[in-house]
């Protein structure tokens, strides 16, 4: 789906991210997260858990940069902002508490819950 969609449907708020692999050649990248599924319109607090590990996946990604300073170990998500959109991508901006800034352009995320 869309960035502008995924992020009306998936709330990242306090959501943490526990690694970032970025591939050049598959032009994808994968962001290890623990989600926050107490935050998610669909949660059931008698039969969900408040936390579900999976991967947030984005793919035809056409550019990625990370200001990293340091490894991401459960950095929590303070803030997403769809940043521009275009036709075929659009580019968002994660900012975490561990002084991370992840931008990255898409054609499409999805979450992916193991």
């Amino acid at each position: 789906m869309r960035i502008s969609d995924f992020l009306k449907r998936y709330n990242l708020h306090g959501s943490l991210i526990n690694n970032v692999e970025y591939d050049s050649i598959t032009k994808r990248v994968s962001l290890e997260t623990e989600l926050c599924k107490w935050q998610q319109s669909d949660y059931d607090e008698n039969k969900d858990p408040e936390m579900i590990d999976g991967f947030i996946v984005f793919e035809d990604v056409t550019y990625f940069e990370t200001d990293c300073v340091k490894d991401f170990d459960a950095d929590e998500i303070l803030e997403v902002v769809l940043i521009s959109k275009n036709q075929s991508s659009e580019r968002t901006k994660i900012v975490t508490d561990g002084v991370n800034i992840i931008i990255i352009e898409a054609g499409n995320v999805d979450w992916y819950p193991l």
